[in-house]
């Protein structure tokens, strides 16, 4: 699955061997860390291990910091900073003999522009779990320009029932998710919304997997034209997301393409209305080179045009269909 290509190496060193630590502040003293410096620091969380606390600096991974809220306070705006999530055996059918059993599980919001948010996965893991910490839960909601996040599987978990996994919202007039990259991360078919954006500009989303999420995949909040404009959305698999594989009205000036549609009920011919990819009321959107699981224009239940619906003004380009390549606007 995409999140298994999330790997990362040791971090550099970046300072001089040896400085003096803080007096009480577990892994203080190691080199791989920052205190004061102009480029970004790697703060580790990891709920299993056995040497987690928040009330360490988060620097050394064999002190990590146990909570995701916790390292979002130590990182500062546009300096650079990765948060490193370290692997977890949470997921459902993973083995509870091999021990690691505890998820991400917070409902956190991330306000510092430029950070990085990683899930260092296994070469076979579906990705770093993270649940909510709460019925219907969001996991991430982003105030905050240029953050990116990656490697994550997105679940209620067996605790929670529901889950929003992503939320970039405009929260203000200094606090905007705009510049958002999510990529090689797994929704399963317990999320909800797994992406929502509410007023956001350049948002690039590629490399995910959404499966058969219960209310949409990628969905915009407060259509509209400005709501969410600029989008990059590529190289995903949306799997019989309900209701909408991606719900963008009023989307504008927007770029989909290559991405991978699946609908049981367009494939089978039953009706799937706007259940694919819907852009009324945006203007200027080029969707090209999609691979839907439905019948060219035919005037019929599930076809292209009752599966997707297209802006006057967009331009739909080659999408391929079962029984053919699309030319034209579905409307």
């Amino acid at each position: 699955m995409p999140a298994s290509n999330v790997q990362t190496g040791s971090p550099l060193t970046r300072l001089t061997p040896f400085y003096p630590p803080q007096w009480g502040v577990r892994g203080s003293d190691n080199k791989l860390g920052l205190r004061q410096h102009s480029t970004g620091a790697i703060f580790y969380v990891d709920p299993n291990h056995p040497d987690c606390n928040d009330a360490g600096d988060g620097t050394d991974p064999e002190h990590p910091m146990q909570h995701m809220a916790a390292a979002l306070l130590l990182c500062a705006a546009f300096r650079g900073d990765e948060i490193h999530v370290m692997s977890s055996n949470a997921w459902q059918y993973g083995n509870p003999l091999q021990g690691n059993l505890i998820p991400v599980s917070e409902n956190v919001i991330v306000t510092v522009p430029g950070v990085r948010i990683v899930g260092v996965s296994k070469s076979s893991s579906t990705g770093v779990v993270w649940t909510p910490a709460s019925n219907g839960g969001t996991c991430i909601t982003v105030n905050a320009l240029d953050v990116l996040i990656e490697g994550f599987l997105f679940t209620q978990g067996i605790v929670w029932a529901g889950c929003n996994a992503i939320s970039a919202e405009w929260n203000g007039p200094t606090e905007f998710g705009d510049n958002l990259t999510v990529r090689n991360c797994m929704f399963d078919p317990s999320v909800d919304v797994a992406i929502s954006l509410n007023y956001v500009w350049y948002a690039n989303i590629h490399h995910n997997t959404f499966w058969q999420c219960d209310d949409a995949g990628i969905q915009a909040v407060n259509p509209g034209h400005g709501a969410v404009d600029y989008l990059e959305i590529s190289e995903n698999i949306l799997h019989d997301c309900a209701n909408h594989a991606m719900d963008l009205p009023g989307c504008d000036n927007s770029h989909i393409w290559n991405n991978s549609i699946y609908n049981t009920d367009a494939q089978a011919g039953a009706a799937a209305t706007d259940e694919g990819i819907l852009t009324t009321g945006g203007s200027g959107n080029q969707v090209f080179d999609n691979y839907f699981s439905c019948l060219l224009p035919a005037a019929a239940p599930g076809d292209y045009n009752d599966l997707n619906t297209a802006a006057a003004t967009d331009a739909w380009i080659g999408n391929h269909c079962m029984n053919g390549l699309a030319i034209t606007n579905p409307t």
